[in-house]
């Protein structure tokens, strides 16, 4: 039974990249079908627009990758924080749901409890990974907690955090909107021989550290191995500007059986035999369709030096976090060099039972990764959590989006 709200509630929503975006859009829609009378504001990109959410600021402005880019844009940031909190301390919205984007939004937490307002937090802050100390401090600003990953749970356990874990999302989301044999043959690839993806994640700072590597390793594998086919797909949001630019200054030409896919990300992800690809959630959705890979990684110098002293775990990719150890090989800054890169592509091109082994080990991601439906349970434990709080708010007046 879904409990029903004593007032016509105003959520505020809190994303600052793209795949938050995303999940606040499928938040937000999944809310609204089970309680209409919802209201949504706050930072988000189209998606979250067209879901019904009143934008105070988008992605856009926030969008920044790596602390250095990060410090080049605090002052833009800081007036974006500042103005969420006034318009939070003016209208009171009943919660605030937070999205990932740790450095922003676990502040932007503490500053709704100056004020009282209730904070969800919607995708746990990774400091599972750079900041087990942060634990106590998120556990004294964040209500309720919704994970994506069982040990994420276990990981606040000792915090007294109300924790639920939901499953992942994106095991509804990871569906190719074209069978193997239409998506070859619209790209012009013969099914006899091998396929490789090329995804170098959806941010300008990503696309320009790891693009060029990717393309350099395509044009060495092209000269050890005429036969591969080498695919770049071009998501939605990617900006396709910079990626003409950098496969214009780089051995794109040399490359002859290299194809652009527009929009068949997922496509590439499932039909690919490899693929080499961004550290990052992509790399949980490449899992999911069993394709074995090669994880990079690549940032700012400074960046990945500051990163280095805050990371805790032995893996940076989130495939091998989940599984508990390196079942995919991780090239990291330095190491990620083409020579390197090649070399794995074609020790595992070049042994199907390598190959036979990594689609096993990552079957078993996909296991760990839940049931499908987080995203409804999401909206039905975030229902719940507000009934209980407009219980102490019914006789407020009804709260309009200003």
């Amino acid at each position: 039974m879904i409990p029903q709200l004593y007032n016509k509630a105003t959520l505020m929503l809190i994303a600052g990249e793209v795949s938050g975006d995303h999940h606040g859009e499928r938040l937000v829609r999944e809310l609204s079908a089970l309680q209409p009378d919802l209201q949504f504001v706050g930072i988000g990109g189209t998606g979250m627009r067209d879901a019904g959410v009143k934008l105070l600021h988008t992605i856009d402005e926030l969008a920044v990758l790596g602390l250095v880019e990060v410090i080049k844009n605090y002052p833009a940031i800081r007036s974006i924080f500042f103005d969420c909190v006034r318009y939070a301390r003016k209208y009171k919205p009943s919660a605030v749901i937070l999205i990932d984007y740790p450095g922003f939004n676990i502040r932007f937490a503490k500053q709704m409890k100056k004020i009282g307002i209730p904070v969800i937090y919607y995708i746990s802050p990774q400091v599972w990974a750079w900041g087990r100390h942060r634990r106590k401090t998120i556990s004294k600003r964040v209500d309720k907690m919704l994970v994506f990953f069982d040990f994420e749970k276990d990981f606040y356990t000792d915090t007294g955090l109300d924790v639920t874990f939901l499953g992942h999302p994106l095991v509804e989301t990871v569906d190719p909107q074209m069978d193997k044999t239409t998506f070859l043959r619209a790209n012009g690839l013969q099914q006899t021989k091998p396929v490789v993806g090329l995804l170098p994640g959806s941010r300008k700072n990503e696309i320009i550290n790891i693009l060029p590597i990717m393309i350099e390793t395509a044009y060495m594998l092209s000269l050890k191995r005429p036969d591969i086919q080498f695919v770049l797909p071009i998501g939605q949001s990617v900006p396709s500007d910079k990626i003409d630019e950098i496969l214009q200054n780089t051995h794109r030409d040399k490359i002859k059986q290299l194809r652009l896919a527009p929009r068949q990300v997922h496509e590439t992800m499932a039909y690919s035999d490899m693929v080499m690809i961004a550290s990052g959630t992509a790399t949980l959705e490449t899992a999911c369709f069993a394709t074995p890979m090669a994880i990079i990684y690549k940032v700012n110098f400074i960046t990945y030096l500051l990163a280095r002293m805050l990371i805790r775990i032995p893996y940076i990719g989130l495939v091998n976090v989940v599984a508990g150890r390196k079942i995919i090989p991780e090239f990291i800054q330095h190491e990620a060099c083409p020579s390197a890169i090649a070399e794995s592509v074609l020790k595992h091109i070049d042994n199907p039972q390598l190959m036979a082994d990594k689609r096993h080990e990552l079957k078993q991601i996909r296991q760990k990764l839940g049931k499908p439906g987080a995203v409804k349970r999401a909206a039905l434990e975030i229902i719940s959590f507000l009934a209980v709080s407009c219980k102490t708010t019914a006789t407020k007046p009804e709260q309009t989006v200003s």
